[in-house]
């Protein structure tokens, strides 16, 4: 892992099948990530994943 690792607690329930939580600012950057853009989320064995979507 070479990024540094940051705890962060769930934010909020948003309705029936979500949870919020804030993904570190220097992650969003480093990705490209910006408001309004699609994730892919998916399990791989113990990790969570995510990314930015293509679309």
């Amino acid at each position: 892992m070479s990024e540094k690792v940051e705890i962060r607690r769930v934010q909020a329930y948003s309705g029936e099948r979500s949870f919020t939580f804030v993904l570190p600012k220097m992650f969003a950057q480093k990705m490209g990530i910006e408001k309004g853009d699609f994730l892919k989320v998916y399990l791989e064995h113990d990790k969570l994943v995510v990314q930015k979507a293509d679309l």
